[in-house]
């Protein structure tokens, strides 16, 4: 039988946690619903958290890989091999590239994407639109 207990952390907290979204979170209109919601809740949970957890010194990352040679197409029973070769990568290096950016402390980290910044100033614009979200009354756009 398997017991669990429960250790009291340390002041200040300590621990990780790696989760496997997928860049499907920022391309929803090309891959199934199911599929592409339940990754966005991996996403926004990660980043939820992160303020909370991240203070008290848990490590966070959610990892958006792209097409990963995984068992994912044999259950669904479709090949690799029928797809372009250059969009599949290898799990080992889709796990040490998460890796090195996780022991950086990279929020998010997309293991295919060439430049960094570009991911920057996607959160830079959402992030931007903050102020306009909630207000007493619709925007003047919306007005005749």
């Amino acid at each position: 039988m398997l017991s669990l207990r429960r250790k009291r952390s340390p002041p200040g907290g300590h621990g990780a946690i790696i989760n496997i979204a997928s860049v499907v979170t920022l391309l929803p209109e090309r891959f199934h619903p199911t599929y592409s919601a339940t990754k966005s809740f991996v996403l926004t949970v990660t980043q939820a958290f992160h303020p909370e957890v991240g203070s008290k010194g848990v490590k966070l990352q959610a990892v958006l890989p792209g097409l990963t040679r995984t068992e994912l197409l044999k259950r669904v029973r479709q090949s690799f091999d029928d797809l372009p070769q250059t969009i599949v990568m290898k799990v080992g290096d889709m796990v040490d590239a998460a890796l090195s950016r996780f022991d950086e402390g990279e929020l998010v980290t997309i293991p295919s994407l060439p430049d960094a910044a570009d991911w920057d100033a996607f959160t830079a614009a959402r992030l931007a639109l903050g102020p306009g979200l909630s207000r007493s009354e619709p925007a003047a756009r919306f007005r005749a």
